[in-house]
C-alpha cells in the first residue's frame, strides 16, 4: 500500500524542539516515538530511536536552522527527515520485514512540505513575513 501521509508527530516533535529546547526534548521524542510505535503496530521503540536520532540532528542544527526563512529550514530539514525514515525503515527491515521499495522514503517530501507550511504560517501569525520584505 502506498502511503504519502507525512509524520505529523515528527513534524510537531521538531519544530518545538528547535523553537523550544528548554521545554521538549529527547524524552518527549522517546515518548512520542513509542506512542507513534503503538499508534503504527510497528516494532516498539522503532519511530522512538528514529525521533532521538532526528532530535539530536535538529539540536545540533539549531543554530543555523533557526536563521533561515521557512524554505531553506525545510531544504535543511529534509535531510534530517530522511535520516529519521531510514532509520525506521532499518530497524524494522532487521526486527521483522524488509521495505518493499523505494516508495516508503515518500513521506519524507510530504513531512518536508508539511514543515515549510508550518514554519511560514507561524513566521507569518508572529508579524516576522512583513519586517523580510523591507
Amino acid at each position: 500500500m502506498l502511503t504519502i501521509r507525512p509524520d505529523f508527530v515528527l513534524v510537531a516533535v521538531l519544530f518545538w524542539v528547535l523553537h523550544q529546547p528548554a521545554r521538549i526534548g529527547f524524552g518527549a521524542a522517546f515518548f512520542f516515538g513509542l506512542l507513534a510505535d503503538f499508534q503504527d503496530g510497528a516494532v516498539f521503540g522503532q519511530h522512538a530511536i528514529a525521533y532521538v536520532i532526528g532530535v539530536y540532528l535538529v539540536l545540533f542544527l539549531r543554530l543555523r536552522l533557526l536563521q533561515f526563512d521557512p524554505i531553506r529550514q525545510a531544504a535543511q530539514l529534509f535531510p534530517i527527515l530522511l535520516t529519521t525514515q531510514l532509520v525506521v525503515l532499518l530497524v524494522g527491515w532487521l526486527a521483522v520485514n524488509p521495505p518493499s521499495g523505494l516508495a516508503l522514503l515518500l513521506p519524507v517530501f510530504t513531512s518536508t512540505l508539511l514543515w515549510y507550511l508550518i514554519a511560514l504560517f507561524m513566521r507569518l501569525w508572529h508579524g516576522k513575513g512583513a519586517q523580510d520584505r523591507a
